[in-house]
């Protein structure tokens, strides 16, 4: 969906960023920690009530989500620890921005906001698990509209807006969904063998 859009669309300056990356001596597994660093910089924005600062970080972020793969395949160095380290670190980086904004909105007496940021986490780690344990099974199910890319630009445009909680609302109910069309797809593979 929009992940191979992107790929296709933007891979030139991917590559052309990289190049420069490649020249300083950085390896995609440092690029996938300073995008997760990034994230606690997003954090303390949300938490201080800086929510376009947030925005404008959580975007930078996202570049370094793009660059580690696109430097991994030119620098030839692609390996099974690079894949499970930037899986891991995209997870820890999704929790540390959504439970800011569950904090946020505990802080300011939201327990409504809190249930529902508590709600986008665990869609969305599903969407992640339903994923990669269907892999485990050597099933590939890629089927639903609310992966990473699209909750990326949900909460980004929420964050930037100034309306982060209608963010995680939307990207709760399109991970619960894709979460389920997931669980079916993995279903209906395996029954069929």
């Amino acid at each position: 969906m929009l992940t191979e859009w992107g790929r296709k669309n933007l891979k030139g300056l991917f590559e052309a960023v990289a190049r420069v990356l490649q020249a300083l001596h950085l390896t995609p597994n440092a690029i996938t920690l300073i995008g997760t660093s990034l994230s606690l910089v997003v954090a303390y924005f949300i938490l201080t009530d800086r929510l376009l600062i947030a925005g404008v970080v959580y975007f930078i972020s996202s570049i370094t989500d793009a660059l580690d793969g696109t430097l991994a395949r030119m620098a030839g160095v692609r390996n099974r620890f690079g894949a499970f380290w930037d899986s891991t670190l995209d997870r820890l980086s999704e929790a540390i921005v959504v439970s800011s904004i569950a904090f946020w909105a505990a802080l300011q007496g939201n327990m409504t906001g809190l249930a529902i940021a508590l709600a986008a986490l665990v869609t969305s780690f599903m969407v992640s698990y339903t994923r990669a344990r269907g892999e485990g099974l050597g099933i590939e199910s890629k089927v639903g509209f609310g992966t990473r890319v699209e909750r990326f630009i949900i909460l980004l445009i929420a964050l930037l807006v100034g309306y982060p909680i209608v963010g995680l609302a939307i990207i709760a109910v399109l991970a619960g969904i894709t979460t389920v069309m997931r669980i079916y797809d993995v279903w209906r593979q395996t029954s069929a063998t």
